[in-house]
């Protein structure tokens, strides 16, 4: 089945190298310019396509790789070529959306086409690099049951990991991705800013960190997160968060309601499990947070 992308973006073209690279067959691209079209056809030795039209007619699965708020237009204009009988019926239309459901496509489904979505767990930059990080990364399906299938069946060849969500749960799972990808990426900057305030280069500071955050995360793929939490809080060492307090509100008070909040969601993991509820509830006043009324 030959494979058409509507989007030459980075996700567009990594997912194009992805499914070369396992022997499946990429028809080609189109895209809002030219260019980004020819860049990704030359990227997968497939075609430029001119129009979404030429494009529809040449593929048998569709992934519209666009912006999110692109998605609903691109559904009106697939719809109206659909009902007026322009491009064939007989494809499998797919958006790569972390936060939408394949109802987006209703107007593509209504028309008599399967739809779903397949997101890839992972954020993209250079094609090369996103595309070997594919190898690895995980799916979330969903849509009708035969678009899932043949979801399904494209994972299989890739040799690629895919769970099946509810429509209603995509927002929630996109949540957690953005915590875990672009939160860290702010809680970072912020461990980084009390860095620098401290008196280091920033320029060093990242080399520095980073053992610190290779054995953080080593310390979670052996233990789970619970176990493997180390620091001033597990320890029930009030009087250390207090001098951070201090100092943070003295030198960066720009940080402190930030760590007061990160201090207090860290207190709440442990709580019944290596904090007792007597050890939170200290936590709570030197922190002075409280919560749903607690």
């Amino acid at each position: 089945m030959e494979i058409g992308f509507i989007g030459a973006g980075k996700v567009g073209k990594a997912l194009g190298l992805y499914f070369k690279a396992h022997g499946l067959n990429v028809s080609g691209f189109c895209s809002r310019t030219e260019k980004s079209a020819v860049e990704a056809a030359v990227l997968t030795s497939s075609i430029a396509y001119r129009t979404l039209r030429e494009l529809a007619d040449s593929s048998d699965i569709i992934f519209i790789t666009v912006p999110d708020q692109a998605l609903a237009e691109v559904d009106r204009e697939a719809a109206l070529m659909l009902d007026g009988y322009e491009v064939k019926p007989e494809t499998f239309w797919f958006h790569v959306s972390g936060a939408h459901s394949s109802k987006i496509l209703e107007g593509i489904r209504k028309a008599g086409c399967e739809t779903g979505s397949m997101h890839p767990l992972q954020s993209f930059g250079e094609p090369y690099g996103s595309a070997e990080r594919l190898e690895r990364s995980w799916f979330t399906l969903e849509g009708t049951d035969k678009a899932v299938l043949i979801a399904q069946s494209l994972l299989d060849k890739t040799n690629g990991k895919h769970f099946r969500i509810e429509a209603e749960n995509k927002p929630l799972f996109h949540a957690g991705a953005s915590v875990v990808s672009n939160f860290m990426v702010t809680l970072l900057e912020s461990g980084i800013s009390l860095f620098e305030a401290a008196g280091m280069d920033r320029a060093d500071i990242f080399q520095a960190i980073e053992p610190l955050i290779e054995s953080a995360l080593s310390n979670i793929r052996e233990k789970g997160t619970i176990d493997a939490l180390t620091g001033p809080i597990v320890r029930g060492d009030y009087d250390t968060v207090s001098v951070h307090l201090k100092a943070i509100g003295d030198k960066m008070p720009s940080e402190l309601e930030f760590y007061r909040a990160a201090a207090y969601k860290t207190a709440m993991m442990l709580d019944g499990n290596r904090l007792t509820h007597e050890q939170i509830e200290k936590f709570e006043g030197i922190l002075e947070v409280r919560i749903d009324g607690r």
